[in-house]
């Protein structure tokens, strides 16, 4: 007998004990029906449904929080600490540099914290960690290290994308602005990865688990970019290969170095020497038909940010289902407040098995109103 674990986590909502509650008090003959808003009887029984609410929701937390498949947010962070001894990687913040240039006739002294700047792109902003000491002009510049107000990807800026400065200095305009790349916090299927992984490392001889594990462990690699990791597990020739990822796809030469030396220090090779390798990046696309009442204007922008976090969560080699793709689409609009959907999905034809090595990323996503 398979019991789906989900199914045994319910709540009651306000509203249903507060029914509830009513239809006991109409059972004893009191007349609930002719109260009025605000009768003291009334707003006792709202009171107790309130508070019965709000414990049956923190107590379903509870009661997932004692599996790690259905534990999440902080209460699966805490279950990974105390049951498998890994920490969820904490967003970092994004620390470009900007190159601020005088043409006018004003002398800038800013502590640090004092000048912001903005990148009107994407709206994210930026606070210099040090002082700045702008002579007058023309043409005097100073370039100052800054840090995103914003954890993670969204702080994530590319070279010049940084354009306004948000205090006030006249006469001074930006000349350059470096790429810099916040990561944010490790998702929850990341995590789950990571804690399953760890099991395998307590093998003697090395299955892929360990690998996987030594490869998600920032505190072995001195990374936390890398959030997805697959391992070869058949071998002719005594290859094995280690596929990893980050939450964006592919990483850098770098990253892929690390996480090799950390294998090969840490885990027992179930062969001669593994080799990591970077995940390859191979966009999708989606084209979407999408049909009903109200449909909101963002709808292209918003249901596009939602393939692509569906695509980071895939695994190296996942398997993209287009019910998936429908059911995501569909299942925005609605809460968007759409009425009368229906979704269509031209692109992919068919579902994607994705090869050996292979990432998925967001390619030309589409949405057609009918």
């Amino acid at each position: 007998m398979t019991i789906d674990v989900e199914t045994l986590f319910t709540r009651e909502t306000a509203s249903r004990l507060l029914s509830f509650g009513l239809e006991i008090a109409a059972a004893l003959g009191l007349p609930v029906t002719s109260w009025r808003t605000g009768d003291p009887s009334r707003t006792l029984f709202q009171f107790v449904a309130d508070a019965l609410a709000a414990r049956d929701a923190a107590s379903v937390e509870l009661f997932r929080a004692g599996f790690r498949s259905s534990a999440r947010g902080s209460w699966l962070t805490l279950v990974a600490e105390d049951m498998y001894g890994v920490t969820r990687q904490a967003a970092t913040y994004a620390t470009p540099t900007v190159t601020l240039t005088n043409n006018g006739g004003g002398v800038y002294a800013r502590a640090p914290g004092e000048v912001i700047v903005k990148a009107s792109s994407t709206g994210a902003t930026f606070r210099s960690t040090e002082p700045l000491a702008l002579a007058s002009g023309p043409g005097t510049s100073q370039t100052i290290a800054l840090v995103a107000d914003v954890p993670g990807s969204a702080g994530t800026v590319g070279a010049g994308d940084i354009d306004e400065i948000v205090s006030t200095m006249l006469g001074v305009t930006i000349t350059a602005s470096t790429a810099a790349v916040g990561i944010d916090e490790q998702s929850d299927a990341s995590l789950n990865e990571e804690c399953a992984s760890t099991l395998g490392a307590l093998s003697p001889n090395g299955p892929p688990d360990a690998y996987n594990s030594v490869a998600l462990d920032s505190k072995l690699t001195g990374t936390s970019e890398v959030t997805r990791v697959t391992t070869s597990e058949d071998s002719d020739d005594g290859t094995v290969t280690v596929w990893i990822a980050g939450a964006s796809g592919a990483v850098s030469g770098a990253i892929v170095a690390a996480v090799e030396r950390a294998v090969e220090l840490w885990a027992t090779p179930a062969c001669i020497t593994p080799t990591v390798r970077s995940a390859t990046n191979t966009p999708q696309d989606a084209a979407f038909i999408v049909a009903g009442d109200g449909i909101p204007t963002t709808a292209a922008a918003d249901i596009g940010a939602r393939v692509a976090t569906y695509y980071a969560t895939l695994p190296i080699a996942g398997f993209i289902a287009r019910s998936a793709l429908i059911a995501l689409a569909h299942d925005y609009l609605v809460s968007a407040g759409a009425s009368n959907v229906t979704v269509e999905l031209s692109t992919p034809a068919a579902d994607v098995q994705l090869a050996a090595g292979e990432v998925a990323t967001a390619g030309t996503i589409t949405v057609t109103e009918i």
